[in-house]
């Protein structure tokens, strides 16, 4: 393998990581969008909705895979479960209010009373995913540059 095929690697390595934290920074982002209720996910998605208002926010997660030639490929997946359900006992903007026997009772948008979904998103661990993505980029990082003085030490060598 030569220092060229290393500094290949390295950039793969940063990509991966680019990518890691991308996605990380996005489920932290939309922590406390709509998550997909149960019933949502096998229900076919309307072609002129968006699909946040369809389905709402799917978390996901990068997995990093090892190159037959060497290098890192990053890919994306669904956490699964894709939400979980919370007791919400005041949000009147997403739960429709229904008068009965001169009580009023709050049902959220599943027909389940009080309970909305949240995407699954744990933010521990999104901190470290993304403290790692940082560390791996930086590292990936350094082997570029040691790569690169190698090269510049060779180029030196040969004049």
């Amino acid at each position: 393998m030569s220092f060229i095929d290393g500094i290949g690697s390295a950039l793969s390595g940063a990509a991966a990581a680019t990518n890691r934290f991308n996605v990380s920074a996005n489920n932290v982002a939309n922590i406390q969008s709509r998550g997909v209720a149960p019933e949502e996910t096998n229900r076919p998605q309307d072609s002129t909705a968006q699909p946040e208002e369809t389905q709402g926010f799917q978390p996901l997660r990068a997995i990093d895979q090892s190159q037959e030639g060497g290098g890192v490929q990053s890919t994306t997946r669904p956490i699964s479960p894709s939400s979980i359900p919370v007791l919400q006992e005041s949000a009147p903007e997403e739960q429709g209010e229904t008068q009965t026997g001169g009580q009023q009772q709050q049902t959220g948008e599943t027909g389940q009373e009080g309970v909305s979904f949240l995407p699954n998103v744990d933010p521990a661990n999104e901190v470290v995913q993304q403290i790692t993505s940082q560390r791996q980029f930086e590292a990936n990082l350094r082997t570029v540059q040691t790569g690169l003085q190698l090269n510049q030490s060779l180029l030196d060598i040969n004049s």
